[in-house]
Parts: C-alpha cells; sequence; structure tokens
C-alpha cells in the first residue's frame, strides 16, 4: 500500500542538514541526489534569515577555479518538478537553530493541503555496517499507520524540527510518514551511500515509485568494504561489530531492528532535552 493517495497533490520530500537529523548525511544526500535525477530546475532560495546560530550552522567559504572566494550561508531551497503526472516538491537545507515556530510556518507555506509529505532523517545507533541498515516508519495519523502497515508515533519528550513539522502536518490533516535510517554510531564521522540506499528503498517501498540511482549500489558496497578495513585494524572495534552482528542476527521478527532504532531515537531525544 502506497501513501500516495489518487489525486493532483504533490509528493513533498523534506530533509535538513544537522547533527539531529542528518546522520551521516544519509537524508540530505538522498534528497539533493533526487533533486538531480528527477531534474527538479524549478527552485526558490528561501528567507531565512535569522534562524541560524553561526557556532553551530557555520557559513562556508567556496572558490571558483580561479580561486575566487563566495560564501555559501546555511539556508533552505525549495525544488519543483514532476515524476511523470505527479508534481513533486523538494525541501532541503540546513536544521535551523532559532525560531522554530517561524521556520515551521516559513516551510509549510510551500506544502499544500492535498499534498502528501515524506519527512526524511538519520539516526546514528547501535547497528553494524555488516548488516543491512534498518528503517523505522511511523506517522502521527492513526488512520494513515493502519493503511500502511506501520506505528502510529507515540512519543513523547523533547523532539526535533522534523518531528514538530510531522505533528503541524497532522493538524492540517495533510498525509505525512516520517522515514529514520539507523546508522553505526562508530562511523559517525562518515558520509554513508549504504545508509541513503536503505532510505530509498524505504521511500520506494512506501511511496510506490521507483528511484534510479544505480550508482548507490556501487557506492554501498564500496563503503561497506572500507568499513570492514577499519574495523580489521581496530580489536576492540572489531568485538564491537561481532556483538552487534550476534544481537542482530538474533532478532527473531523482521521489525525488531526498527523497534530499536525507534527505542534509541527516543533515548537519544530524551538525553538531547537534559543536556540543554
Amino acid at each position: 500500500m502506497s501513501i500516495l493517495p489518487s489525486g493532483s497533490g504533490a509528493l513533498v520530500f523534506i530533509a535538513f542538514e544537522g547533527q539531529d537529523a542528518d546522520a551521516s548525511e544519509a537524508a540530505s544526500s538522498l534528497v539533493k541526489d533526487l533533486i538531480e535525477v528527477w531534474d527538479l530546475s524549478d527552485s526558490e532560495i528561501l528567507d531565512t534569515d535569522g534562524f541560524y546560530e553561526f557556532r553551530f550552522s557555520e557559513p562556508e567559504i567556496i572558490r571558483d577555479e580561479e580561486g575566487t572566494a563566495s560564501i555559501a550561508w546555511p539556508g533552505v531551497a525549495v525544488h519543483r518538478g514532476r515524476l511523470g503526472e505527479r508534481p513533486v516538491t523538494v525541501i532541503q537545507g540546513h536544521e535551523p537553530g532559532l525560531k522554530w515556530r517561524e521556520f515551521l510556518s516559513l516551510v509549510l507555506a510551500h506544502v499544500g493541503d492535498d499534498d502528501t509529505v515524506v519527512l526524511l532523517g538519520g539516526l546514528h545507533a547501535e547497528v553494524p555496517h555488516t548488516r543491512p541498515l534498518p528503517v523505522v516508519a511511523n506517522t502521527e495519523d492513526a488512520e494513515l499507520a493502519s493503511e500502511l502497515g506501520i506505528d502510529a508515533n507515540g512519543y513523547e519528550g523533547p523532539i526535533g524540527i522534523l518531528g514538530l513539522l510531522g505533528v503541524a502536518c497532522r493538524w492540517r490533516g495533510i498525509r505525512a510518514i516520517n522515514l529514520w535510517v539507523g546508522v553505526p554510531d562508530y562511523l559517525a564521522e562518515s558520509p554513508s551511500p549504504k545508509a541513503e540506499l536503505a532510505l530509498a528503498k524505504a521511500v520506494e517501498r512506501y511511496v510506490g515509485i521507483e528511484i534510479d540511482i544505480h550508482v548507490l549500489e556501487e557506492e554501498s558496497r564500496a563503503w561497506e568494504l572500507g568499513a570492514d578495513e577499519l574495523v580489521s585494524f581496530n580489536p576492540r572495534l572489531a568485538e564491537l561489530v561481532t556483538a552487534l552482528e550476534k544481537q542482530n542476527d538474533s532478532a527473531e521478527l523482521p521489525e525488531a531492528s526498527g523497534d530499536a532504532i525507534a527505542a534509541e531515537f527516543e533515548r537519544y531525544l530524551r538525553k538531547r532535552g537534559r543536556d540543554k
């Protein structure tokens, strides 16, 4: 069963770069690839001045071939196009640090009441890189959860911007689903094509579309081989991976790993709330 209803509403993907929502750049890498693969050339840069604390979302210096510098400020862009007969929108950029209520209103101004929203995120968790990376899917809409055979979100506690967007979509009656991929926390500094691939496959499953990014398969295998080599030189890390493999393989149900990711996510959010 697909989240997409019949009708002319747009399919909207939302992902943000940042520590709270984009572990190993899985979500941000996927939406950037979707923009390219689907040729979403109609773009708009949103006025996001005032939403960022530059100690955490730093501007970047970019140089052209002649060495001339320009500045890339953190912000958010909206990209639009079509996937067959279906309008598609991708909203991507940097996770805000300030004025979240205003930021929610700014983003949701680009989402229509008939649209379908897919919120994408990544979370570092206790999973081995040698096994399929789990993706947890849930929604604030109990009826939609039953329709798709996923969990209705029952989490209570501190939450990030993606979680707030999910709740705000529910308030407005917009169909929305959350997809979070779990990536190995011992490879925290490494962008993970394998995590991006797992997230892409989850999108295909729940949205009912095909994502033609063949290079991800090859990049995923290369990433896993690189991780294997890294682990082979570190006995303690090798021991940890072996333990995680045993934990993963002993799970009796396919969804057990997804449940573990959901639990890990809740623990992370609660810790984040205590640390503030």
